[in-house]
């Protein structure tokens, strides 16, 4: 699992681009619903058109059953997986609902209590009752699907990650827990990575990212590094959707692969 990649994914990704199609990469959604369907209104998307989301797709938000459902229908959307993603795998099941333990109630904290929330929603009747055995079969199902996400996506000009790769280590020793967590090391390297492919990353809101600042928030960050074709060696796009620091804007950002375009959604919910 710790290289887990998707070859029929990355083979259409790249058809797709080589045939001119759009390749949409959209940021840390967090479980805001409606701002991601906000977004994908924006982008017009075309019946060829790819989205690529960078993981943490929940936690946070009010709606993060929806956004896992939105993506898993949709046969030209796909996921790497996040960290977020990771700690609800490892945690969330009925009997830790019951009887959580350190671990699940370290990702309640961390925002799992709205995801909880969102699926208990989905799984009442018509009265407004829990049925539990529904509720079980949502998280198993989707629990199966988060399991079998890749971790990153390797394109001939692009890598799709949401943490990134440790500087030190040689990209084929790399662990889900760079691919997942990683922040400083990489976001401060001194060298490209990959020579040949800039990577496209959330996980780290771009406002405290090399160079960025309080004017900063809400901006798409490239690393002053480059690579030998003048590309950004990486791009940072989690424009932090979920906060609540008062006057700045709360953004999720998508950027385009075939020609670098960016389209931004402020957050719709409260």
């Amino acid at each position: 699992m710790t290289h887990l990649r998707n070859e029929t994914i990355e083979i259409e990704l790249e058809t797709a681009l080589e045939r001119g199609d759009n390749v949409w990469i959209i940021g840390d959604i967090h479980g805001f619903y409606q701002s991601f369907i906000s977004l994908l209104d924006q982008l017009k998307l075309g019946e060829n058109d790819w989205v690529v989301l960078l993981g943490d797709l929940i936690d946070r938000g009010p709606n993060s059953f929806g956004v896992i459902h939105t993506v898993r229908n949709n046969s030209h959307f796909v996921s790497v997986k996040g960290n977020h993603e990771a700690m609800m795998a490892e945690n969330f099941s009925l009997e830790n609902l019951k009887n959580p333990n350190i671990d699940m109630l370290v990702w309640i904290k961390n925002g799992g209590n709205t995801t909880i929330r969102s699926y208990i929603d989905a799984a009442k009747n018509n009265l407004g009752e829990l049925e539990e055995q529904t509720l079980d079969a949502h998280v198993r199902s989707d629990i199966e699907w988060i399991q079998g996400l890749p971790v990153h996506i390797v394109l001939n000009k692009w890598r799709l990650v949401h943490a990134g790769y440790d500087p030190k280590l040689p990209l084929e020793e790399q662990t889900e827990e760079e691919y997942l967590w990683i922040r400083r090391e990489f976001h401060q390297t001194t060298n490209p990575v990959d020579e040949q492919r800039t990577v496209v990353f959330g996980h780290t809101p771009t406002v405290s990212l090399p160079g960025h600042s309080e004017i900063s928030w809400g901006k798409v960050w490239r690393s002053e590094l480059c690579l030998a074709d003048k590309r950004p060696a990486a791009i940072g796009i989690d424009t932090c959707l979920y906060h609540g620091k008062q006057g700045m804007p709360a953004v999720l950002t998508a950027f385009n692969l075939q020609d670098e375009r960016v389209v931004q959604q402020d957050r719709v919910e409260p």
